[in-house]
């Protein structure tokens, strides 16, 4: 294999991208993956865009609400969805990767390069923004700055800080990333990882075995070398088609990660809270069986990694975001972290080295709207009740209509028909 072609099966590893080895030390988790030959960029932006655009001059812009409501699509289960955008993905894909300006030079690259998978990660993007919003809907900071009209806002200046939401919302980030990869690997949706690449004849034959069980259909004689070793619970078990974490968490450090080591408070903030956010979702990862055979019994079971509920991940990071570690700079060395952010009690914990400000206020120096204007529970003593939410400003009562639906009646068969009544509701409201 030559010094300049991609790995087999590997899709982000190609001629468009950095044009040689960027100066400075890199950073240690892809520093043994560059001895590999995994994740490296051999060709210059300014290329790709030129590439991108020669051969979609005549292509449909896509914003990039277009692929995140697509992906928000799939993350809710339609599954139908998939193939479609990934076939049109492939023929737009240069396109799509010229509607996102926020995109660096090596990311633009790894967006050309592998763009159904770049779909994914930016359907991880939109699950994390929405978790974020969910999360932290109650808090005076809920993290609605970060998108506007569907629109993703990277640059907003929150992240360009140090504060403790800023390392949250990192972390959730690369959660997303990794989560959205993965679960594209299971579906099989992605040709370079998960079922499309590792899948071989013998497991596909298995699974057409266990598929025939599951009608009842006797089994066709099928060499017994295939079947491995039974576990002590079944008769047979076969991983089937587990998502692949390796595959995701490699794919969201290359994307998300500084390609330098970094030097200063912010970068190792930011790294850190990256490899966080990947390690929850890896951790939290369940394994799920199906079982097969006659009658509905558990003859035959098959059984694979599955992603966790995202739902999940956002709580885990939140509490972490919660009591999250202020850390000091060392002072020997600008930019360094005390103590190390290595050490065993720092590895799964998030790290901040600013200290939050009330955001009651809006300042557009912190991308901060303030909490003017946001409703708030008049009794309630947590974060959305209005005596902690209002920052002591006092709040408004506003009369609100809504419609709800009333005097429904069932009709045979078999549908049931609503009205629409509307209904008068009290709403406080922070000065």
């Amino acid at each position: 294999m030559g010094r300049g072609e991609p790995r087999p099966g590997e899709a982000f590893s190609s001629d468009c991208g950095a044009s040689e080895r960027e100066k400075g030390q890199v950073d240690e988790e892809e520093e043994e993956e560059e001895k590999k030959g995994i994740g490296r960029d051999t060709g210059e932006r300014g290329g790709c865009r030129a590439v991108a655009a020669a051969t979609t001059r005549n292509a449909n812009r896509i914003p990039i609400r277009d692929w995140t409501q697509l992906g928000e699509g799939r993350m809710l289960g339609h599954g139908s969805l998939g193939p479609k955008v990934l076939a049109e993905s492939v023929l737009n894909s240069n396109a799509m990767c010229m509607t996102l300006p926020w995109l660096t030079r090596r990311q633009f690259g790894l967006c050309v390069r592998s763009p159904e998978v770049m779909a994914s990660a930016l359907q991880g993007i939109h699950l994390a923004l929405h978790e974020c919003q969910h999360q932290l809907q109650e808090r005076r900071w809920d993290c609605s700055d970060l998108s506007s009209g569907g629109t993703v806002l990277l640059n907003n200046a929150i992240l360009k800080r140090g504060f403790r939401e800023s390392a949250f919302v990192f972390s959730l980030l690369a959660a997303g990333v990794t989560h959205a990869v993965a679960t594209a690997c299971s579906l099989g949706e992605l040709q370079s990882c998960g079922c499309a690449r590792q899948g071989t004849e013998n497991q596909k034959l298995k699974l057409s075995q266990l598929q025939s069980l599951s009608r009842g259909k006797s089994l066709s004689p099928m060499p017994s070398s295939l079947w491995g070793q039974p576990s002590p619970q079944d008769t047979w078990e076969w991983g089937g088609c587990s998502a692949d974490f390796a595959y995701a968490q490699r794919f969201a450090r290359h994307f998300l990660d500084p390609r330098r080591k970094p030097r200063d408070a912010h970068a190792r903030m930011q790294l850190h809270s990256h490899r966080v956010g990947r390690k929850v979702v890896s951790e939290l990862s369940k394994r799920r069986c199906k079982c097969h055979g006659p009658s509905g019994s558990c003859q035959f079971r098959t059984c694979w990694l599955a992603a966790p509920d995202f739902r999940h991940v956002g709580s885990i990071l939140r509490d972490r975001m919660d009591h999250a570690t202020l850390s000091r700079l060392n002072n020997r060395n600008s930019g360094a972290f005390w103590p190390r952010l290595h050490s065993s009690h720092l590895a799964k914990h998030l790290i901040f080295y600013e200290s939050s400000p009330d955001f009651c206020e809006p300042d557009p120096s912190l991308g901060s709207s303030g909490t003017h204007g946001r409703p708030c529970i008049k009794s309630s003593p947590q974060p959305d009740g209005c005596s902690s939410l209002c920052c002591g400003r006092g709040h408004n009562m506003l009369q609100e209509v809504r419609a709800q639906r009333c005097q429904c009646r069932f009709h045979w068969c078999c549908h049931v028909q609503c009205e629409e009544c509307p209904s008068t509701e009290w709403v406080s409201v922070c000065k």
